[in-house]
């Protein structure tokens, strides 16, 4: 696709003369523009739509913080040694109001709004005459309401009451409010649902990765489904299992997470990764933020931090290598196939034990013991070497079934933001609470029959469906950065997480004030209207 980042060519307009001349006075620089004056045709209105997605790429989302955040917040995570500074508190809970990586996140979804609000302004005033025009127009008017509805829905599930920016006008009401829970989830709603009628069901391959109509109604039932009107939901989320919609489950869960995801009929909505070398851009670009370092490069660093082979910042979380050991309908003990296809560990706990299936020559593994050996089918691997300082590591996302290291933080794996998979699972919890289990019951098992796990003959009374539907969002989607959501939206994440989280060193318990993020110390600084509504200097 065109990758984001593409600039959004802006200047003001400053004219400085000393002549009395009202002539000169009066002359625009033509090589400048401002606002006002440079969107006139559909390429130009393009770049704005595509300012829109840019964000996504930059700090507190999904080049680098985003996965550290709601990973390590979500328990998918654990810390590691070399994990330091503003990230270990994210694991620990024990980050305060200037915390830089939730503030990041704060800006970055604003700044989402703000662009998007640019295009809706701008377009409003674009008389399109040509039909082509008057289509692209329609259509880049749903992608801006996407991108600001998908901002709004982060905004107050993550911090509730925040100020909200109806059109491009209020970005200069420096002391906005903070709305209500009620108004922040109208404005989500209002956009996500305009956004659904003009979006194309698919685009041409330079295009893939903006959103499309599917996109919009699976972002729209999500958003019903935090509030809890689940049969509103179930209507969202049911039309993508229907024509015109073609999405069906990946027939490989490994190929989901691989470089080639951006075109399985899987994905509904994601974040595309490049790196094209360093004539494209800055390869370290995620620790400046992307649209100062990043030139034209748009991949992420996920792989080399989460790496065992290479910064190794984090383990996959204990509580979560335990969940893919569960019971079968027999009362036996179960290992999920999953286990194999999400972490490498040991033989006893399901994980992968072995890697570089098809590296080129010897692995160096730096400190560790390890042999080749010979696979089922024939082929040679060498063996995870599974240690105490090894322990249990994320396959998911990883490169090392086919290199040995990333070397660098360039991935070029999409980010997963929803696919249909999730789809599958959030209509089956809407089924599941409007006492509809048997309708759940084949989405529960076409998803856990992609990996070969057993089926469920029936999926039991309301509350033990319930139990299954949350054990299996946990192995489909762990290191995808859904626990932390999922936990808010069930009202469980203060007990789990502090049970899971008991015995990890450092960890503070989860307190009711960490329901919500905290408004950042920056926001308050500027805003005293805001400041002053702020309970407990935390929220």
């Amino acid at each position: 696709m065109k990758r984001y980042g593409l600039p959004l060519l802006l200047a003001t307009l400053t004219l400085s003369v000393s002549s009395c001349n009202e002539n000169i006075v009066n002359l625009q620089n033509q090589s400048q523009y401002s606002d006002a004056t440079y969107f006139k045709n559909a390429p130009q209105f393009n770049e704005a739509v595509i300012a829109t997605y840019a964000p996504l790429l930059g700090n507190g989302l999904y080049s680098r913080d985003y996965y550290f955040l709601f990973d390590l917040m979500g328990n998918d995570a654990e810390r590691d040694a070399p994990l330091l500074g503003d990230l270990l508190q994210l694991h620990d809970y024990s980050f305060g109001t200037s915390h830089q990586q939730i503030t990041s996140l704060w800006q970055g979804l604003y700044r989402i709004i703000l662009r998007a609000n640019l295009v809706l302004d701008k377009a409003a005033q674009w008389n399109a005459t040509l039909a082509d025009d008057a289509a692209k127009k329609k259509q880049y008017v749903a992608e801006a309401r996407f991108m600001k509805g998908y901002a709004e829905m982060m905004l107050v599930t993550l911090w509730g009451r925040v100020p909200l920016r109806p059109d491009y006008a209020s970005a200069n009401d420096y002391f906005a409010p903070r709305a209500s829970v009620a108004d922040g989830w109208k404005a989500a709603i209002a956009d996500l649902t305009a956004a659904t009628t003009d979006l194309p069901l698919t685009y041409a391959d330079a295009d893939r990765g903006r959103a499309t109509q599917g996109a919009a109604i699976a972002m729209l039932g999500k958003a019903l489904l935090f509030q809890k009107k689940y049969a509103e939901a179930a209507a969202q989320f049911e039309k993508l299992t229907k024509t015109p919609f073609a999405y069906k489950l990946n027939p490989s869960y490994d190929n989901q997470f691989s470089e080639t995801n951006g075109s399985s009929p899987e994905t509904i909505f994601d974040v595309p990764h490049f790196w094209g070398g360093w004539g494209q851009g800055n390869a370290y670009y995620m620790f400046g933020g992307q649209e100062a370092w990043g030139g034209k490069a748009t991949h992420t660093g996920r792989a080399q931090e989460y790496g065992w082979n290479d910064w190794r910042n984090v383990f996959i979380s204990d509580a979560a290598v335990k969940a893919f050991t569960y019971t079968d309908e027999a009362g036996k003990k179960y290992i999920d196939p999953r286990a194999k296809l999400t972490f490498y560990g040991d033989a006893a706990s399901g994980g992968d034990t072995d890697f570089c299936n098809t590296c080129t020559g010897q692995p160096t593994v730096t400190g560790a013991s390890y042999k080749q050996i010979k696979l089922a089918d024939g082929t040679t691997a060498f063996n995870y070497p599974f240690d105490k300082s090894n322990g249990y590591r994320f396959r998911k996302y990883e490169p090392y079934e086919t290199a040995e290291q990333s070397t660098q933080p360039q991935s070029n794996v999409n980010s997963q933001v929803i696919r249909y998979a999730d789809v599958l699972l959030m209509l089956a919890e809407c089924y599941i609470n409007t006492g509809k289990a048997a309708d759940a019951l084949p989405l529960v098992n076409a998803v856990r029959a992609r990996v070969k796990a057993f089926p469920y003959t029936n999926l039991g009374t309301q509350t033990q469906a319930m139990d299954k539907l949350m054990l299996e969002r946990r192995l489909e989607l762990t290191g995808e950065q859904a626990r932390y959501f999922d936990l808010l939206r069930w009202g469980t994440i203060k007990p789990v997480i502090n049970a899971e989280k008991q015995l990890q060193i450092g960890a503070q318990p989860f307190q009711d004030k960490n329901l919500l993020l905290p408004i950042p110390q920056l926001e308050k600084d500027t805003n005293p209207v805001l400041a002053n509504d702020v309970q407990g200097g935390w929220n």
